[in-house]
């Protein structure tokens, strides 16, 4: 079933196309400029919200506090680690295999939730088989129409980070993957 509180966050996630679209405008060097800077401000305040009880408490109020996720709270939010992978998946990668991955990461990954959530009937780890073909079929679109891109190294970076985003793996999501998907079209390049 899809809540309120899971439309509010898939819409926060979507509003981040701003990064693979602000790069594919623009180069490495303005988005990095940008994404660092903001970067370490956003994990300040993740991090302040653990130690600093005023700011704690501020934050579990009035900011992200109702969108956050039970296993975000004792840790670092997922749009940390978003942030984190977005600057090391343009650091890593070629500008195509880049926007890619954090594509995949933003589409296929609110895909998997809308999809899983709410038509997932058969489950698989604690997602449901839906959502993961949702997650896998976003991602080969998105690498088969992306130019720039080995279509079979794609296709295998979207079962690649289907897998990942579908097995219960210990790390957040969001920085796994983007940099499984940016890895294996990059070493799989011809």
């Amino acid at each position: 079933m899809i809540t309120g509180i899971e439309i509010k966050r898939k819409t926060v996630h979507l509003a981040t196309l701003v990064i693979p679209v602000g790069y594919a405008l623009t180069s490495d060097t303005a988005v990095l400029t940008f994404l660092i800077p903001f970067f370490l401000l956003y994990l300040a305040i993740d991090l302040l919200r653990h130690f600093h009880p005023g700011l704690g408490s501020l934050f579990r109020k009035h900011f992200f506090g109702r969108v956050l996720r039970e296993e975000e709270k004792p840790t670092l939010m997922g749009s940390t680690f978003f942030l984190f992978a977005s600057i090391l998946t343009i650091l890593l990668f070629p500008k195509p295999i880049a926007i890619a991955s954090l594509l995949i990461l933003i589409l296929s990954d609110t895909a998997a939730a809308l999809v899983g959530k709410g038509f997932g009937r058969v489950p698989i780890f604690r997602k449901t088989l839906e959502g993961t073909m949702a997650f896998f079929f976003s991602s080969l679109l998105i690498v088969w129409i992306y130019p720039g891109l080995d279509r079979v190294s794609g296709s295998f970076a979207a079962l690649g980070a289907a897998l990942i985003e579908a097995l219960p793996v210990p790390l957040d999501d969001n920085l796994t993957i983007p940099l499984t998907a940016g890895a294996i079209m990059f070493f799989g390049m011809g």
